[in-house]
């Protein structure tokens, strides 16, 4: 059994990687039909992807999220990375899965994610129940989704203008210009609406 932590001081669940992707002031898209340097939709989460997968791209990328004050949607996607390895290790596994809520999923934790209600109440009822067996390695990936869409869709849009993303793309060979159509820009928007009890996107 996985009992709750003890409470800690709240904190505003609110954080910069909420702001709109697509503020004119944040991200410059060419939606010009002369432009011979168009990029997919996919392409711009081929550049995250590769990039939050690297040592030094996560490391640059945490950096930037820390001077958002939005840290903890990257340590908790890397938290719930590390916590599959250990499903063998029960008392261990257990053991980390407390520590994740303790630490992200409690709504007062000074590193609480911002997720929506749903998400939230189905891991506390998992916590919660005296059956500890129906925690599995699964449990937070519902919430590790979410936190990574934010990232992606949101944060990557302002992290991509600053000197560390130029050197990262450089040496990934990821693109440094996103260029859209007027037609893969809608297809890629993607607006977060957290409530009390839904997210859409």
């Amino acid at each position: 059994m996985v009992i709750i932590g003890s409470e800690r001081r709240p904190i505003n669940l609110f954080n910069n990687c909420e702001k709109s992707l697509f503020e004119d002031e944040k991200i410059d898209f060419d939606t010009s039909s002369q432009s011979s340097n168009r990029f997919i939709p996919n392409e711009w989460t081929y550049a995250f992807d590769k990039m939050i997968n690297d040592e030094n791209g996560r490391i640059q990328f945490t950096k930037f999220l820390q001077s958002e004050y939005s840290e903890e949607n990257i340590f908790f996607w890397l938290a719930v990375q590390e916590l599959r390895p250990c499903i063998d290790d029960r008392p261990r596994f257990e053991k980390r899965v407390q520590e994740i809520f303790d630490k992200f999923i409690t709504a007062n934790s000074p590193l609480a994610i911002n997720i929506d209600h749903d998400t939230r109440m189905d891991i506390i009822e998992k916590i919660q129940c005296m059956d500890s067996s129906i925690l599995t390695e699964k449990i937070f990936d519902r919430a590790q989704a979410h936190v990574y869409r934010l990232m992606e869709k949101d944060c990557f849009s302002r992290f991509i203008h600053t000197p560390a993303y130029k050197d990262i793309a450089k040496r990934l060979q990821l693109p440094r210009n996103f260029q859209f159509s007027d037609k893969q820009l809608s297809s890629l928007k993607c607006t977060f609406q957290v409530s009390d009890n839904k997210t859409l996107c």
